[in-house]
């Protein structure tokens, strides 16, 4: 995709997931376009509690961004910092631009109802059962969630559940794997939390997800959460 189709898609005050280089190992922050121009893109320095994050100058970076209920990515170098009232770094416009790899999104802390149902290990599916049980959602991603939930003798790694996933704009069922499963401490109704890989979803019903984590991390960002 060339440059001029390319600013079709980055645009400023568009928000950005920013991967970067720190401290011997790639962390992603949020981030969002400051500026374009002909030779670079601005894009707003990482923070972590406030603090500047300490990205080279020269180091590579990767960002993914949304247009237009798509998801892009891309690699560039920073040539460049400002460390003004607005920090922000100065990086090349990237040699391609291309679909996303959607198992790469960032996970945002959330509070989300969720409704649910335990479908056994892969091999016992035989009926998709109609979500009904009750649980909270405590991280999501467009690849997977943290769940609070009632324990169960069923509920064990590598149960799969069917998870209707309850945005505030709109609802979306995905079919998950448990993962992880551990106790939550001090929690009066003993429930346990458990990690899950979501192995089926729409696309479409991805996108709101992500669009839904982008909103917030724009909102948190601009009251000094994030």
């Amino acid at each position: 995709m060339h440059i001029p189709m390319m600013k079709q898609v980055i645009n400023v005050n568009q928000r950005v997931e920013l991967e970067a280089y720190v401290r011997g190992e790639w962390r992603r922050y949020p981030s969002r376009v400051e500026g374009v121009n002909e030779q670079s893109i601005l894009l707003a320095a990482p923070l972590k509690g406030g603090v500047l994050e300490p990205v080279s100058i020269g180091s590579r970076i990767r960002a993914t961004i949304v247009h237009q209920d798509r998801v892009f990515e891309f690699e560039s170098v920073v040539v460049d910092r400002n460390r003004g009232n607005i920090p922000y770094l100065v990086v090349e416009w990237p040699q391609e631009l291309r679909a996303a790899n959607r198992r790469a999104f960032f996970r945002l802390d959330v509070l989300l109802n969720m409704n649910y149902a335990l479908v056994g290990s892969e091999e016992e599916v035989e009926e998709i059962p109609i979500p009904e049980k009750s649980g909270l959602i405590k991280n999501l991603s467009g690849s997977g969630l943290l769940a609070w939930v009632e324990d169960e003798e069923e509920l064990t790694i590598g149960s799969r559940m069917v998870v209707e996933i309850q945005l505030p704009e709109e609802s979306g069922t995905v079919l998950a794997k448990v993962v992880r499963k551990e106790e939550v401490p001090d929690d009066h109704r003993g429930r346990v939390a458990v990690g899950l890989d979501i192995e089926e979803i729409s696309p479409a019903f991805q996108d709101e997800i992500i669009r839904y984590l982008f909103e917030q991390q724009r909102e948190r960002r601009s009251k000094g959460i994030l």
